[in-house]
């Protein structure tokens, strides 16, 4: 983007005369000298060389680990070059939403594959366009299941601190009552449960793996759920949908996530993808984009924006969600991802994330003093119960150039093993492990 010129003098100079305006600063008229920026402070500029020297030595800056073991909602994946090589390209890249739909049909394509692969994933009957971010997602699952005598959501399990957060944020907005109900270790109490929900209950939104890696009964849950009346939103890690039964067989009327162990980098933290996906007596309901195929004149493919009359930009105030936009670059990113993997190949990493995490926890128990809080089965994250020793831990990795996992108190850490480490690696952490506790 460094070499995009937008305009050009004579550009400038003929949009200005059209509008009969003498300059550029005359645009500004309006706002009061004493506030306007008089001058910029910006240096001169640099070569592309010296542009390098300056990130190379930003970059240098960074802490590079040579093994993750930390998730907790940021996962490190493998992503096949294939991905960034489809990503990259210009008219993708450039692109933000498709308003037009007759001059979009490429990046209109590419969402309506998105929207497929995310009905394949989860097994539910339609899929929006993404929004923001998997708290996001869950957030909005949340509020679409209100009705007029329904408004109180029960959050089952432990959930990702900044999805509940996110959850609360979104419904004291809308005068929506959270209640939290606690599971202990996978294990759900379903007669507390069916005393929590009453005829004002709209939803039960459980996350299936849990916070802490835990796996719940989702399709009894489902089935307690609908009992009373209440409509259940499922939280999904997408690798673990490889492997786990889907929303839709667990019974969800909504399923939502985060996209970004779908090919999207950690990052810092973002950009990443939020998807949703619902059964089709909520698609009404569902915010955000849904492009639908059809046929044009000619009888050709062709494909189109549907449920506009949700979006925020058309029905303002009276609208069900302020999402009005999506996230069609990372959206894309997941596609090519899946892609490229394929159904076995997108097996074949969960399977060796599953494996991987399961060798490791094992190894860690046999070290004197290392307990597993995990009781029941996990996919890829678990928690160890380390006494007064997890900082040691960490400290002791790092030194090795390995991120080791979350820090939840003194005496829990939560792990997580991807594809991306070895058995070996593995093997090398276990030592570091042994020898920060034994000092």
């Amino acid at each position: 983007m460094g070499n995009y010129v937008p305009l050009t003098e004579n550009d400038i100079k003929e949009m200005l005369e059209t509008i009969g305006v003498s300059s550029l600063d005359a645009l500004f008229s309006d706002i009061p000298k004493k506030i306007r920026l008089k001058e910029l402070n910006i240096p001169s500029g640099k070569s592309q060389q010296e542009v390098s020297d300056v990130m190379k030595a930003l970059a240098s800056k960074n802490t590079v680990y040579d093994v993750i073991l930390r998730g907790a909602g940021s996962y490190s994946h493998y992503i096949p070059a294939f991905v960034k090589n489809i990503t990259s390209r210009s008219e993708f890249v450039t692109a933000y939403t498709p308003y037009q739909a007759e001059i979009s049909q490429g990046i209109l394509q590419a969402i309506f594959e998105y929207q497929s692969l995310v009905c394949i994933m989860t097994g539910m009957d339609v899929s929006n366009a993404s929004v923001y971010n998997g708290a996001s997602a869950a957030a909005e699952g949340v509020l679409m299941c209100r009705e007029r005598d329904r408004n109180k959501a029960i959050i089952l399990g432990n959930v990702r601190p900044d999805t509940l957060k996110t959850i609360k944020t979104y419904a004291s907005a809308q005068c929506m009552e959270i209640l939290e109900m606690e599971a202990n270790d996978a294990f759900v109490e379903m007669d507390k449960l069916k005393e929590l929900m009453g005829e004002d209950t709209a939803c039960v939104y459980l996350e299936q793996p849990g916070y802490y890696g835990e796996l719940y009964s989702a399709d009894k849950i489902a089935e307690a759920v609908h009992s009373a009346g209440a409509k259940f939103v499922m939280g999904c890690n997408p690798t673990s949908l490889a492997l786990l039964k889907s929303p839709g067989e667990c019974g969800a009327d909504v399923a939502v996530g985060d996209g970004q162990p779908l090919g999207l980098p950690m990052a810092f933290g973002g950009p990443y993808l939020g998807f949703m996906a619902c059964t089709e007596k909520m698609m009404r309901k569902i915010p955000g984009r849904i492009v639908g195929e059809t046929v044009d004149h000619d009888g050709r493919r062709a494909f189109v924006l549907t449920l506009q009359a949700r979006e925020q930009h058309i029905r303002r105030e009276r609208a069900s969600s302020n999402i009005c936009s999506n996230q069609a670059l990372c959206a894309l990113t997941a596609t090519a991802y899946l892609t490229c993997l394929g159904k076995e190949g997108f097996r074949n990493v969960a399977k060796a994330c599953v494996s991987l995490s399961h060798y490791f926890a094992a190894q860690l128990q046999k070290i004197e003093g290392v307990e597993l809080q995990n009781k029941g089965e996990f996919f890829h994250e678990f928690v160890t119960i380390i006494p007064d020793k997890s900082e040691e831990i960490l400290k002791a990795l790092a030194k090795n150039k390995i991120l080791g996992g979350l820090k939840l108190d003194s005496d829990r850490i939560l792990w997580c093993v991807t594809e991306t480490s070895t058995k070996e690696s593995l093997d090398n952490v276990i030592d570091i492990v042994r020898g920060a506790i034994c000092c």
